[in-house]
């Protein structure tokens, strides 16, 4: 299960300071697998694209075992450029390309590495109503560690929106994680969505 709070906070009608926080459960138990909170700020140029880039602060369980209780710093600088054009009156299409540094710390089974990952994000959305809304996206990454360029994983994910008002959301959805060597992963998401206005 990944639980999660997006509070980005308008700063005028082109910035926006990102703000979005996350706890994912290890396999079918709350025992937690990862803590994360990531900000930065995000430009829209136009209804078209925007972009933006900032930090990420990340608590990695180093291993999937349920007995080993270790948890290992990550830390990201992420920039991401998006593009949204509209495929008809009321089902609208995203892209997203993504690039990540990433430095882990070292544990008691790895030492410590710095890896960067490139992801690619497509995604529909499909209006049924003002207040529902369903997506269905893909996301393929590559990472770059240790020499070599390599399959990270690919992401399928579909989920439901219901809007309590424009600016308050909650998405609830399932996502298919396909990671190197055929291992895949079952995930359930909720993710609770609000804009903050503070300018006139």
């Amino acid at each position: 299960m990944w639980l999660s709070t997006q509070l980005p906070i308008e700063l005028n009608n082109k910035w926006l300071l990102h703000n979005d926080g996350s706890y994912r459960t290890l396999g079918n138990s709350i025992a937690p697998l990862q803590y994360l909170y990531r900000t930065g700020l995000r430009y829209t140029a136009n209804k078209n694209w925007a972009t933006a880039g900032g930090i990420a602060f990340f608590f990695n369980r180093t291993t999937f075992a349920k007995q080993l209780d270790e948890f290992t710093k990550e830390f990201r600088f992420w920039e991401e450029v998006n593009y949204t054009s509209p495929v008809e009156k009321k089902t609208q299409s995203l892209s997203r390309f993504r690039i990540e540094e990433r430095s882990f710390a070292a544990s008691s089974i790895t030492t410590a590495y710095h890896a960067i990952r490139y992801r690619l994000r497509t995604q529909l959305q499909q209006t049924l109503s003002p207040k529902w809304a369903v997506q269905l996206s893909e996301e393929y990454m590559q990472q770059y560690a240790h020499g070599s360029l390599s399959f990270d994983q690919n992401r399928v994910f579909t989920s439901a929106v219901y809007s309590f008002t424009p600016k308050t959301k909650l998405v609830a959805g399932y996502m298919w994680v396909l990671r190197p060597q055929n291992a895949s992963q079952h995930i359930l998401s909720l993710n609770f969505q609000k804009t903050i206005v503070i300018h006139a």
